[in-house]
């Protein structure tokens, strides 16, 4: 199998031995069939086993990791069915010179030719129409997309002045989970049932790791189900969300993974900032209480948490107070002394800070704006593009669910 080298399809996967597994299994009964039998009818169009197979061997071409192969080709199917369907109502057509257009660009995302792309999938069993179906329907969902949703997007100056503040704080997640895998066969239910309850009740990371090691179907049972760091983002989405908001200990699950019963442990996690210091320019507002942590002092804090919309109007609490009490400073994340720099990396625009106190003062952090410090600084018109793409973008994948939602579905 010749993979192509194409990284914004690539997701690396912890399972690797299950999810293997779990495509031998999931494979034999398609290849028994007639290949051109329906797998899939969505509303009039029918999608056959062979468009599934072939999908399946376009997606490992471009190494685009899933946990079943054939539900992530029988689901990407699926959603073109109905774009193909909302495209049609709309009476809109990709011509050949767009059609050749749309395969250049794809292709030249793994830096090869269309016919050396075409070439490659040969190479591998996928037909060329398969490609071109692939693509025609992308172009034929863009039409659909610039037809019905800009009218419905709108980007103003504070959504371009928080995507810039996005751009500086992207980081990366990563956590330590430990891994207990169970069968889900309905021969197995009563011991299976009895094991999911002591998992349940486990109150440790070693009660959860002795069972793992006595019970989990998973490679790494003799590890105690013990996984090293990954990035959140490389996890299944079912499992990405609960993990993120967890907190150490606490024991996610249950969830269906693969054809079996999945329990994780949260062991710790971690925030990483790619980005250098250097890179990062905050401004920020810093008001000096004095008093300390009193009670006067805190509810203050509380009243121009519940009042203060910008650092502008900061202005108010600090009559009377010496005039260098409130000042406003701009500086890179290195060049801020390291006590206001902590606290400043937890908030986001215009949130409030007062967990530190100076020279019997309580210390008010606001952050005003964080930027990333570009070597061409994007101009707001292209940020507002950005953040315009992107809503669209969020738009149009909410409508293909919601036609997903209403269509006619029947499997065979």
């Amino acid at each position: 199998m010749r993979f192509l080298k194409m990284s914004f399809l690539c997701r690396p996967s912890l399972f690797l031995a299950l999810l293997l597994a779990s495509f031998v299994v999931t494979s034999l009964p398609v290849q028994a069939q007639n290949p051109f039998s329906p797998a899939r009818k969505v509303n009039d169009r029918v999608i056959s086993n062979y468009d599934v197979q072939q999908r399946m061997i376009f997606l490992e071409v471009l190494n685009a990791g899933a946990e079943d192969m054939r539900d992530e080709a029988l689901r990407r199917l699926t959603e073109e069915a109905v774009q193909r369907d909302a495209a049609r109502r709309l009476n809109l057509r990709v011509n050949r010179d767009e059609l050749l257009e749309g395969m250049a660009e794809f292709a030249s995302r793994a830096e090869l030719t269309t016919d050396e792309f075409v070439a490659a999938l040969a190479e591998n069993g996928v037909d060329r129409e398969t490609f071109e179906n692939f693509v025609e329907v992308g172009l034929l969902w863009r039409k659909v997309a610039a037809r019905q949703f800009p009218a419905l997007v709108n980007v103003g100056s504070a959504d371009v002045a928080r995507a810039r503040d996005t751009v500086a704080i992207l980081g990366t997640q990563r956590v330590l989970i430990s891994e207990i895998f169970l069968p889900s066969d309905p021969e197995f239910a009563d011991p299976v049932s009895q094991i999911m309850g002591m998992i349940e009740a486990a109150r440790s990371v070693e009660e959860f790791s002795q069972i793992a090691r006595e019970f989990s179907l998973a490679g790494s049972r003799d590890q105690g189900g013990r996984l090293d760091w990954v990035p959140i983002e490389n996890l299944p989405g079912q499992i990405r969300g609960p993990l993120s908001n967890a907190r150490a200990g606490q024991i996610v699950g249950p969830i269906e993974l693969g054809g079996a019963i999945a329990y994780f442990q949260l062991r710790a996690s971690e925030s990483a900032r790619d980005i250098p210091a250097d890179r990062i320019k905050l401004n920020y507002a810093r008001l000096m209480l004095p008093g300390g942590r009193s009670d006067e002092n805190l509810a203050r804090v509380a009243q121009m948490r519940g009042q203060v919309r910008g650092c502008a109007e900061l202005g108010p609490f600090a009559r009377g107070l010496p005039e260098n009490a409130l000042v406003e400073r701009e500086a890179l994340m290195q060049e801020i002394p390291s006590s206001d720099a902590v606290e400043l990396s937890r908030l986001d625009r215009n949130e409030i800070s007062a967990n530190t106190t100076e020279g019997g003062n309580l210390v008010v952090l606001m952050l005003c704006a964080r930027e990333l410090q570009f070597d061409e600084r994007p101009g707001s018109d292209q940020m507002q593009g950005i953040v315009f793409d992107r809503r669209l973008d969020a738009m149009a994948n909410l409508r293909v669910q919601e036609l997903i939602a209403d269509a006619e579905i029947r499997d065979y």
